[in-house]
């Protein structure tokens, strides 16, 4: 069962704010520990450089080296006096806690404590004595301090050591100088945590809007689930965002549009569906792609009312008005079976009343003609030239359609087909479309044809190529539209008012799908391309009909016939 969603956005939240406060600590840690590192140095650094130019200052050098020739229990008091001037105006002016100079045993010529004059230093002057600098920590009878001990040399020759200066700064001092530090330290690191805190709720907020509210693992359920339904898909499939980039598809979509879908490969139409959909319902339009005819359906898709891009699903329609053109060709089929029965059942009844009477000379005479006049009689005129079973019941179909439509469906005289037909969908499809477009034109001309509507077809075959024509007596097509009512959903009718007798009057296709005119002529062009055949406009009016006449050619259409010799 799913989270709620508020659970998992205050988990992201407190994840965030952990990884903010860890981050923060470490990075706190390691600059205090710098921070006091190098005010300690600095601490140090100063007192050194303090140390050393009081070591090298005349006045001081000349004081130490008379007073390591005198070796005076008491140093001179004017010595001394002149010394304090310069130790305690260093001392006011340079912030360091004490400044003492000595002579070469280590005895005090300054102290700040008066009283500390003449007496050794507490703390061993060895190394500065022997020449050698140094800075130590050490606590004497000023306190703890930071200390910095330099030699001074003799300012005779310059190479003795008669004395050391002894600088020193509070560890007070120090300490509040790394206090200080510290302080500023942890106050940008609560302003970096107030900060990040912020942050992460913005982040949190983002992160709910932009994943709706789903959880990491619905996501990765989400995408489980996206994927299995992509690949159980017979429809292609493509998904944009809300800016309308492409953003997932299916190999559906790939084989249907012949070429990888991208941002860059998907035509400009269906990406500019998703623009033109509406926010609720569907949005349906038709499109050609290659010698494809593909039903597009765009839906934008929402989530809690926010917009999170749309889908397009594409369909191959060629297949579904190829199914539904055989479908309306059964349609009028079983129309013409029915009609033949309700016949047929008359003449039963004329029989079994002509016998139930005892007149069975006159039924003997009447079966006797029926018998002589073959089968019923079709609506077809010559369909005998015509000896293929598939050819034989879409003409007869599509007769008894237009005789109930007043059009008279005719084979011409001259027509011969030898052979059977090898793919009786493609040529009952191409051959069907061509006859129900005959009689509508023929239904629908707006001048009174010469006789009767009458629409002609002509079959010949030449070894496996079927060769057909198709006349009518409407109002044929100009000469200039000639490739252009092959353009999908151009047609030169309109939607009949009259009754719709099966062959498209009142919706375009005898079917009642809806898909309406501009189909037919299209999809029978791109049925006969796929088998390297054409369909063409012979004559925008045909000289005889008056009407339009259209040539079709359909090579490895039928199977030779092989005749055989006795010997």
């Amino acid at each position: 069962m799913p989270r709620p969603r508020q659970s998992f956005s205050r988990r992201v939240l407190i994840s965030q704010l952990a990884l903010v406060v860890v981050t923060l600590a470490l990075v706190t840690g390691v600059f205090a520990w710098m921070g006091a590192r190098t005010v300690t140095e600095v601490t140090e650094t100063k007192a050194l450089a303090t140390a050393r130019t009081l070591a090298i200052d005349p006045d001081v050098r000349a004081a130490s080296t008379a007073a390591s020739a005198e070796h005076a229990v008491d140093p001179d008091g004017h010595l001394v006096a002149s010394m304090l001037d310069i130790t305690d105006d260093l001392r006011d002016r340079s912030g360091i806690s004490f400044a003492v100079i000595t002579d070469d045993r280590g005895i005090r010529l300054t102290h700040p404590d008066r009283s500390k004059i003449g007496h050794k230093v507490s703390t061993s002057p060895d190394e500065a004595l022997a020449g050698r600098e140094n800075v130590s920590h050490e606590s004497g009878t000023l306190g703890e301090t930071v200390r910095a001990k330099v030699p001074i040399y003799s300012s005779e020759d310059g190479k003795t050591v008669v004395g050391e200066v002894s600088v020193g700064i509070y560890a007070s001092v120090l300490d509040a100088d790394v206090r200080r530090e510290l302080l500023l330290l942890g106050t940008v690191a609560v302003l970096a945590l107030a900060l990040g805190g912020i942050v992460s709720v913005m982040l949190g907020r983002r992160l709910r809007r932009e994943t709706l509210g789903v959880g990491p693992e619905e996501l990765a359920e989400m995408a489980r689930d996206q994927g299995a339904v992509l690949r159980g898909l017979d429809d292609g499939v493509l998904g944009f965002s809300s800016a309308g980039e492409l953003t997932v598809s299916n190999s559906n979509a790939e084989e249907l549009l012949g070429v990888a879908p991208s941002s860059d490969t998907v035509p400009a139409e269906i990406t500019a569906m998703m623009a033109d959909a509406p926010a609720e319902g569907a949005l349906r339009r038709r499109t050609t792609i290659g010698e494809r005819i593909l039903l597009a359906t765009a839906v934008r898709v929402q989530r809690d009312g926010v917009s999170v891009g749309g889908v397009v699903t594409l369909r191959d329609e060629t297949q579904m008005l190829t199914m539904a053109r055989q479908l309306e060709s059964v349609t009028a089929m079983a129309r013409a079976l029915r009609t033949q029965r309700h016949e047929f059942a008359n003449r039963l009844h004329t029989v079994l009343g002509l016998v139930d009477t005892g007149a069975t000379d006159e039924a003997h005479t009447y079966l006797a003609s029926l018998l002589g006049t073959g089968p019923i009689t079709t609506p077809v005129e010559d369909i005998e030239l015509i000896s293929d079973a598939y050819l034989r019941a879409v003409l007869e179909a599509k007769g008894t359609t237009a005789a109930e439509a007043g059009v008279t469906l005719a084979v011409t005289p001259d027509s011969l087909t030898m052979g059977t037909v090898r793919d009786p969908e493609a040529v009952t499809l191409i051959l069907g479309n061509l006859i129900d477009n005959a009689v509508r034109a023929a239904v629908a001309a707006r001048r009174p044809p010469d006789g009767t509507s009458r629409v002609e077809v002509q079959l010949l075959s030449s070894g496996a190529e079927l060769h057909a024509v198709v006349t009518d007596t409407g109002d044929g097509v100009d000469a200039e539209l000639g490739e252009t009512i092959f353009d999908e959903g151009f047609s030169t009718a309109a939607p009949a008012s009259a009754q719709d007798f099966g062959i498209g009057l009142a919706t375009g296709t005898g079917t009642g799908d809806g898909h309406g005119l501009g189909i037919g002529l299209a999809l029978s062009r791109r049925v006969a391309e796929r088998g390297g055949g054409r369909v063409w406009l012979i004559d925008g009016h045909d000289p005889e009909l008056g009407g339009a006449s259209f040539g079709v050619v359909l090579p490895d259409a039928l199977e030779e016939f092989q005749h055989s010799e006795e010997r």
